[in-house]
């Protein structure tokens, strides 16, 4: 039986390091079908370019994209270019911070792609001890403290979600309160993909294809990663203002997807998630729940993590447009 072609979507910007250790997990993947590795790379310094030059000149399956634009997400930006030169059944989002775990990951990732009406699946980070506690706690929260009430790697960390299978987690999506995924790890069929017109924006294409019908996505047991997202707390602090400062949500009104609430059900979830994270006792119980089940101590950070990224928010997002998208819900 043919293997289907898998394809690699990585954006890169500097970082050397992290792109070779990045490229090299995908290099030793035992895989028997074709793949590809895309790299569009959003204005990279001379050194990062060298390395990219030196891999694609020597690997004939990977390709190289300039992304004018800079940015990852959104159209014409990274992902979407790569995207639009994809030539796989499947198609992977990894970010230039990740270490594919193993040798087999290719193969894991795909067994409950394989099944029918499954639309994606996602890789979740691995905790490593000799990760800085914020790595650590960046790894089990999946980036956002603030979007872990929402988000899959969240959830399944903090409480157990979906069906659970002998290899996955299946998990059926809710278009009134969808969870936040998509991007980073997520690995798509590409005729779903096909079906809302081509890769948008994480969230946002699995909004649409949810909002088609194909509500089913999975979790793999096995297929791990190790997310290099941060170097420690102040690294954590200057990315959340930095991306607080990028994202526009008026940038977003045309999608169905929104971080802010835009129905009842979504809005009494934010409203508790705010609660929960700034009157900070219910994340400390939190905290010494995880700890006393785990035994990981990168939950001490729950708490004041939630709030400085909830204040960083607060204080950069415009005032104009958490009026539009979040006083103005019926």
């Amino acid at each position: 039986m043919k293997l289907p072609k898998f394809s690699f979507v990585v954006c890169t910007y500097n970082s050397p390091e992290l792109i070779k250790r990045c490229l090299d997990s995908i290099l030793r993947q035992k895989y028997l079908g074709k793949i590809e590795v895309i790299l569009t790379d959003g204005g990279s310094d001379r050194e990062t370019l060298a390395l990219l030059d030196a891999y694609v000149k020597k690997y004939s399956f990977m390709k190289f994209i300039k992304n004018k634009k800079k940015l990852p997400e959104g159209e014409g930006n990274g992902k979407w270019l790569a995207y639009k030169h994809s030539k796989g059944e499947f198609i992977a989002i990894v970010d230039q911070d990740n270490e594919l775990q193993g040798d087999n990951w290719i193969n894991d990732i795909l067994i409950p792609l394989n099944k029918e009406n499954i639309f994606g699946c996602l890789s979740m980070a691995i905790v490593q001890p000799n990760d800085s506690l914020t790595t650590q706690y960046v790894g089990l929260t999946g980036t956002d403290p603030f979007f872990a009430y929402r988000s899959i790697e969240g959830l399944i960390n903090l409480k157990k979600i979906g069906e659970e299978k002998k290899d996955y987690f299946l998990i059926k999506l809710d278009s009134d309160n969808l969870l936040v995924t998509g991007g980073n790890c997520f690995v798509y069929n590409a005729k779903y993909l096909k079906k809302i017109g081509g890769y948008i924006q994480d969230t946002e294409n699995v909004s649409r294809i949810v909002r088609l019908g194909h509500n089913k996505m999975a979790v793999s047991k096995t297929a791990r990663t190790h997310h290099f997202a941060t170097k420690n707390f102040l690294d954590f602090i200057a990315k959340k203002k930095r991306w607080s400062g990028v994202y526009d949500l008026s940038k977003t009104k045309d999608y169905t997807f929104s971080y802010l609430p835009r129905n009842k059900i979504e809005k009494r979830n934010f409203i508790i998630n705010l609660f929960t994270i700034f009157t900070i006792l219910p994340n400390i119980f939190i905290s010494i729940k995880k700890l006393y089940q785990t035994r990981q101590n990168a939950w001490v950070l729950h708490a004041p993590l939630s709030v400085i990224t909830g204040l960083i928010y607060l204080f950069y997002a415009s005032p104009r447009m958490l009026k539009n998208q979040f006083l103005s819900i019926p």
